[in-house]
């Protein structure tokens, strides 16, 4: 095979052999004004995507679940409803367990955006956007 035909055969097969990294999104696009979703968050609900920020204290050692929070949480966001929810935090739910982390440490975290009011049958809590089927890793 001649270089030529190498790259005319990379032109056509490289697109479906390269998979696309997940879109990067920060807590303050998800939103428009007030706790409505912005367009972009529409956009990318149900696609994988990566987010950073940090992880809130666990309530529980064991879990497959955090709070990913751009600031330090002070009380607790799903104890409440829907409307009380704060727009500087998103509910993860992991696919499998991961060790928790400080709360200091930066994380990149990717899963799938899930938009909309939502009480986890499993611990009770409300959230209004979550990343499931998610992992993370530290930065």
């Amino acid at each position: 095979m001649r270089r030529r035909q190498f790259t005319a055969m990379l032109t056509f097969a490289a697109p479906s052999l390269v998979l696309a990294a997940p879109q990067r999104i920060r807590m303050f696009e998800l939103y428009q004004d007030n706790l409505s979703f912005s367009a972009t968050a529409n956009k990318l609900k149900g696609s994988v995507i990566s987010m950073q920020g940090f992880m809130a204290p666990h309530l529980k050692v064991e879990s497959d679940f955090f709070v990913l929070s751009n600031s330090p949480v002070e009380t607790c966001p799903f104890c409440a409803s829907a409307d009380e929810w704060i727009n500087t935090i998103v509910f993860v739910r992991m696919k499998k367990r991961q060790e928790a982390v400080s709360p200091g440490d930066l994380l990149q975290v990717q899963g799938r955006l899930e938009l909309g009011p939502q009480k986890d049958a499993a611990t009770g809590f409300v959230s209004l956007v979550r990343l499931v089927d998610a992992s993370f890793q530290r930065l």
